[in-house]
């Protein structure tokens, strides 16, 4: 059962509802079995179901604690989160000092290890949780469901929820502002927005940002994973998509519009990305 006060929220899922997971097609292939959140304590989760492919992910909000994978020791600080498989977690403890806050569950499935091998790469030390708004709400909904939990709706429910929750600790989030100053690369990205039908050249988005041409390119695919011209050709198709849903613009005029130099030069830009033809897009979209 759903327990809910200041300091600590736990649920579980029960054999019968763990046995249903496994052979329901929808849920099979990764489930949440425990979930909870423990405040100040040196209280460290243990599964009650243990399965052969379960995984822990850890989410220290305050204080400090140490694991260790196998044979070799980890500290995590505060923002650090971890997710690992359950049989290789040798120990799990609190800092005697300065207890830790956690969010924490166990899960499974067939491709619960596949999950852990996204988060986590092939290195098993804490990684920096990215601040993301909305994340403590999508905790407490999982736990608002699973208290439903004999419903086989919630239980779908929740866990696309769930995995939405594990996946938000990969998502790069651009913060708007960072020790009271715009960020320089959403500052950019902004500008870009800004001028969607411009030729933007990279010199200029540089400049906007205040920095030179190849430390900008380093800070902003950091950040974001591509490169800024990249980003920025991304923006425009996206556009275009938009503005194709309107059968009374022109392909030509969507590709003037949105500053590529001739209609046959953005056609090949749009397949690249979209993997289809503009005009091909425009006939799917009802045309």
């Amino acid at each position: 059962m759903l327990q809910d006060n200041a300091t600590h929220r736990y649920s579980a899922i029960s054999e019968r509802v763990y046995k249903r997971c496994r052979s329901h097609a929808l849920l099979s292939s990764f489930f949440v079995i425990e979930i909870g959140y423990d405040e100040e304590t040196h209280f460290h989760p243990v599964s009650k179901i243990m399965a052969n492919d379960a995984q822990i992910l850890m989410y220290v909000v305050k204080g400090q604690g140490w694991y260790r994978h196998r044979k070799r020791r980890y500290q995590v600080e505060e923002d650090d989160f971890f997710v690992l498989p359950v049989k290789a977690l040798t120990a799990l403890e609190s800092s005697p000092e300065n207890p830790w806050s956690i969010y924490w569950a166990f899960f499974a499935g067939t491709r619960a290890p596949e999950v852990t091998r996204f988060l986590m790469g092939k290195e098993y030390s804490p990684r920096k949780a990215k601040s993301l708004v909305g994340r403590v709400a999508q905790f407490n909904d999982i736990l608002h469901h699973l208290d439903l939990m004999q419903n086989i709706e919630n239980l779908v429910y929740l866990n696309s929820r769930f995995y939405s929750f594990v996946c938000s600790f990969k998502l790069k989030v651009l913060a708007a502002r960072k020790h009271g100053k715009k960020d320089r690369a959403i500052h950019t990205i902004e500008y870009m927005r800004d001028n969607i039908g411009k030729a933007i050249s990279l010199e200029e988005l540089a400049d906007v940002a205040g920095l030179s041409v190849s430390h900008y390119c380093a800070v902003f695919k950091k950040k974001t994973s591509q490169t800024p011209m990249q980003l920025f050709t991304s923006m425009k198709i996206q556009r275009a998509c938009q503005w194709l849903q309107n059968r009374n613009q022109t392909i030509k005029s969507v590709a003037y519009d949105l500053g590529f130099f001739d209609q046959y030069h953005f056609s090949r830009v749009f397949k690249d990305i979209m993997g289809v033809s503009p005009k091909v897009f425009r006939k799917g979209k009802g045309e």
